[in-house]
C-alpha cells in the first residue's frame, strides 16, 4: 500500500436488480474470470463485498463491487449518510425487462444522483428483447446512448461471458471521469456493509474503507460507541494488518452487532439523521417503542389500505407491491422487523433466505388476519405481561405429500390440538410463523382433534413451509 500520497482509488460499485434478472449468476462470472487471469490473489471476497482485478493498457486496476441483495440494504446506508457507492450497475433481463422492483432500483439511483450502468443480462437467450427493454427505460427517464441519451446499456450474459469486459471498462472510464481519489492518511470513515453475529466470534461487520486507513489495535467509533479493532479478516479467512480505501474488510472487535449502513470514523459523532421515508434507522426508543414491519401486498390499492389501517405503534420499514423478493428479506433484517405479506408469492429461495436470515414471514390471503395480527404483536410489545394460553404443543416428525399437498407427520406431546387453531410454527426456540390448523387426520380417518400421545397428518392454511424439527405451540389469545 503506498502511504504518504493522493492516489486514484478504486470506484466502489453497488450492483442492482430483480431477484431473478441473473444478478448473481453474473456476479459469479465476473469473480471466476478474474481469477482465472490472475496468477494469484485476484478477489478478495467477503460477505457481500469483494474486489476484481481489470487488466489494463495501464496495468491492473481494481475493481470493488458491492452485491448486498438489492436496495433495501442501500437505502440503509442512505438513511444514516453513508454514500458509499460510486456506480450502480442495474442488472435487467433482456428477456423480462423493467419489473417492479427494478423501478424501486431507479427510484434510489435518481434519488442519489448517481452515475448508472444497465447490464442487459440474459442475452444469450433467444427470447431476448433489448428494444423492449431500451423503451421500458426510456419512460423511465434512463435514456439509452443509442436512443440519444447518456445512459448506457451493456448486453451481457452470465452464463457466456459476453459483454463481461466491456462492462468492465465502461465502470472504470466512469471513474477515469469521476477522478475518484483517496488520501490513506485522512481521518478514517469506513461503511458497514453488513453484520451478522457469529456464534464463536461474536459480532462481526463487513466494512468498506471509504478513507483512511483501518489498522489493528485502532480505536473507532460508531456514533459516540467506541470500539477496538482486535482483527481484520480477507475473504480466505487470513489475518491482515491493516485496509486503505475502498478496501472491503471484516472486523472483530464490536461488543454488538452494528446496523448496516452504520459510519466509523475516527472521532465521536452524532448519527445523522434522514428525511428519507423510504428506510429509517431502526434503534428501538424506549419511550416510545414500536413494532417493525415490511409490509408487501399484491396491489398498491391493497398496500394502501394495509397501512391506512395501523396504528402509530406500527413501524413499516419498507413496502411494496409484488412477490417477497431478497430485497425485502434484507429489509426485514436490517430493521430488525417481521416480514407481513398479503396475497403474494413466497418463492423456496426467498424462504431459504429468510431463514438463514432469520427474518419471521407472516402469510395470508385475508387482510383482516394481516391487521389483527399486526395489532397484537402491539399489544404484546406495549404490555410484556398479555400471554397466549397454550392449548397443545407438538413436533413435525415428517413430511407427506398426497395429490401435491404437503402434509406435516405431527407427534403431539402435550394438551391437544382441534382443527381451526391458530398455532405458532416454532423454529429455533422462536415463532418462525402464524397459521391456521386446516385439517387434521388420523390413518385414513379425518379427525377434529389429537391429543398428547397420538400422530396425525396435519395441514394448515394460509400454507405454511414447514420443515421436520419444527414445533407446533395451538394457543387462544
Amino acid at each position: 500500500m503506498t502511504q504518504n500520497t493522493t492516489k486514484f482509488r478504486p470506484p466502489i460499485v453497488t450492483v442492482m436488480g430483480h431477484i431473478d434478472h441473473g444478478k448473481t449468476t453474473l456476479l459469479d462470472k465476473i469473480r471466476h474470470a478474474r481469477v482465472a487471469q490472475k496468477e494469484s490473489g485476484g478477489i478478495t471476497q467477503h460477505i457481500s463485498s469483494y474486489q476484481t482485478e481489470v487488466d489494463t493498457k495501464e496495468g491492473p486496476r481494481l475493481i470493488t463491487f458491492i452485491d448486498t441483495p438489492g436496495h433495501a440494504a442501500f437505502c440503509a446506508m442512505r438513511s444514516r449518510g453513508a454514500n458509499v457507492t460510486d456506480i450502480v450497475v442495474l442488472v435487467i433481463s433482456a428477456t423480462d425487462g423493467v419489473m417492479a422492483q427494478t423501478k424501486e432500483c431507479i427510484k434510489e439511483i435518481k434519488n442519489n444522483n448517481l452515475p448508472v450502468i444497465v447490464a442487459l443480462t440474459k442475452f444469450d437467450l433467444d427470447t431476448r428483447n433489448p428494444d423492449m427493454v431500451k423503451g421500458q427505460l426510456v419512460e423511465m427517464d434512463l435514456v439509452p446512448e443509442d436512443y440519444g441519451g447518456q445512459i448506457a446499456v451493456v448486453p451481457v450474459s452470465g452464463k457466456t461471458g459476453e459483454g463481461i469486459d466491456k462492462l468492465l471498462e465502461l465502470i472504470l472510464l466512469n471513474a477515469d471521469i469521476m477522478e475518484l481519489k483517496a488520501e490513506p492518511d485522512k481521518d478514517l470513515e469506513a461503511v458497514v456493509i453488513e453484520s451478522r453475529l457469529d456464534n464463536q466470534r461474536g459480532p462481526l461487520a463487513s466494512v468498506i474503507v471509504k478513507q483512511g486507513t483501518l489498522r489493528v489495535g485502532d480505536q473507532f467509533f460508531i456514533d459516540t460507541t467506541p470500539v477496538k479493532v482486535k482483527a481484520l479478516v480477507n475473504s480466505e479467512g487470513k489475518n491482515i494488518t491493516e485496509a486503505g480505501p475502498a478496501t472491503p474488510v471484516e472486523i472483530l472487535g464490536f461488543t454488538s452487532v452494528p446496523m448496516v449502513g452504520s459510519v466509523l470514523t475516527a472521532t465521536p459523532h452524532e448519527i445523522e439523521k434522514s428525511s428519507s421515508s423510504t428506510n429509517t434507522d431502526a434503534a428501538v426508543d424506549i419511550d416510545n417503542p414500536q413494532l417493525h414491519i415490511v409490509l408487501k401486498a399484491d396491489v398498491e390499492g391493497t398496500l394502501e389500505a394495509l397501512k391506512g389501517s395501523l396504528s402509530d405503534d406500527v413501524r413499516i420499514i419498507s413496502s411494496g407491491v409484488g412477490p417477497v423478493n431478497d430485497n425485502d428479506i434484507i429489509a426485514a433484517k436490517t430493521g430488525h422487523a417481521q416480514l407481513f405479506a398479503f396475497n403474494v408469492p413466497v418463492s423456496k429461495t426467498i424462504r431459504n433466505l429468510a431463514d438463514n436470515e432469520k427474518v419471521t414471514i407472516i402469510e395470508s390471503k385475508i387482510i383482516y388476519e394481516i391487521i389483527e395480527n399486526i395489532q397484537a404483536q402491539v399489544l404484546k410489545m406495549l404490555d410484556p405481561t398479555i400471554e397466549d394460553t397454550i392449548l397443545g404443543e407438538g413436533t413435525i416428525i415428517a413430511e407427506f405429500k398426497i395429490n401435491k399437498v404437503r402434509i406435516a407427520g405431527l407427534k403431539v406431546t402435550k394438551g391437544e390440538i382441534t382443527k381451526g387453531d391458530t398455532v405458532h410454527l416454532m423454529r429455533d426456540d422462536q415463532i418462525h410463523k402464524n397459521t391456521i390448523v386446516e385439517g387434521i387426520r388420523q390413518g385414513k380417518d379425518v379427525v377434529d382433534k389429537v391429543k398428547a400421545g397420538n400422530e396425525c397428518g396435519m395441514t394448515f392454511k394460509p400454507y405454511v413451509d414447514f420443515k421436520v424439527g419444527d414445533g407446533i405451540i395451538a394457543y387462544k389469545k
